[in-house]
């Protein structure tokens, strides 16, 4: 038996059919949310799906994600839909798809894991607590249970360990044949935070600037969205906009949409080339370090390398 992840597996077709055949209704549920790519819409771009895989056939699955069925909350991130099938139960499978999620809310630097249940007895024997009552979106009572992730010791060691490896290897999946510019114009390829998050155009986008936002959609995605274009550098109004990361009062801005600029004067090809580039001539973290303190410094810097 292994551990693979829903989003980044092979024959994702096949392991969806086996969730669809889970006789809980919750577990139909997410299988429609999957069918119609609807689960990060309604959970988090972040969300996970880990599945306890045995050859052919499905053991166990649970999804990790920013939200899950108590919206809205400040509480985050949530482990749902834990199901383990009939002839699986009684071995305490579902502990290994919990680690695993667990494992990389820890490497993410969580405090906390969280989750919701009408279940008592259950996820007590897996080191959580009870913390509360809520409302559920459908308006019923559930019991919110938390686990500590933060807690120094031989666990959190092992969970670190653990988990490091395995985001490592859902980035390494989700980068494959994805644009890595970023639809605010920066590089998704060259960001200091790039080991941590597949790009803001894959299916485990992490942007640190994201995740201020409701389900990690930041406005700059939101907006391109519904516009139907391709990034801000395609936007009649990129050079007065201040929505998202070109917000006045955000230290990246002008360095941001100078690259929206670049990219919009000279495409996505140079634009990777410039800042291949850029990354030989100097040693920095963020581009705004040396793009000047304007649009048109930024853009001519770009354009003299």
């Amino acid at each position: 038996m292994k551990i693979i992840e829903y989003y980044t597996a092979e024959k994702k077709e096949h392991w969806l059919n086996e969730i669809g055949k889970c006789d809980w209704g919750a577990g139909q549920y997410l299988y429609q949310l999957l069918r119609e790519n609807n689960l990060k819409k309604m959970v988090g771009e972040t969300a996970l799906v880990p599945m306890l895989v045995d050859g052919d056939k499905l053991v166990a699955f649970c999804t990790l994600a920013p939200l899950d069925d108590i919206q809205p909350t400040e509480l985050s991130p949530w482990i749902g839909f834990v199901y383990t099938y009939p002839e699986y139960r009684g071995h305490r499978y579902a502990g290994l798809v919990l680690d695993y999620a667990e494992s990389i809310a820890t490497v993410m630097g969580r405090e906390y894991i969280y989750i919701s249940t009408n279940h008592t007895g259950l996820y007590e024997k897996y080191g959580y607590e009870f913390l509360k009552m809520e409302k559920d979106m459908g308006g019923e009572d559930s019991r919110i249970y938390r686990k500590a992730l933060a807690e120094d010791g031989p666990d959190k060691d092992r969970r670190y360990e653990n988990g490091a490896r395995w985001k490592a290897e859902i980035i390494k999946e989700v980068r494959k044949g994805v644009d890595m510019t970023a639809y605010c114009g920066f590089s998704c390829n060259h960001c200091f935070l790039g080991e941590w998050c597949g790009g803001c155009r894959s299916a485990f986008s992490c942007c640190s600037y994201g995740t201020m936002y409701d389900k990690g959609v930041c406005p700059n995605i939101d907006c391109c969205r519904k516009k139907g274009i391709d990034g801000c550098y395609e936007c009649e109004e990129l050079d007065e906009c201040t929505k998202g990361f070109y917000r006045p009062d955000n230290d990246g801005t002008n360095a941001c949409k100078a690259q929206a600029m670049f990219i919009r004067k000279y495409g996505k090809e140079k634009f990777f080339q410039v800042h291949d580039k850029l990354h030989e001539i100097y040693d920095f973290k963020k581009t705004q370090e040396i793009l000047g303190t304007s649009v048109e410094e930024g853009l001519k810097i770009l354009e003299g390398v």
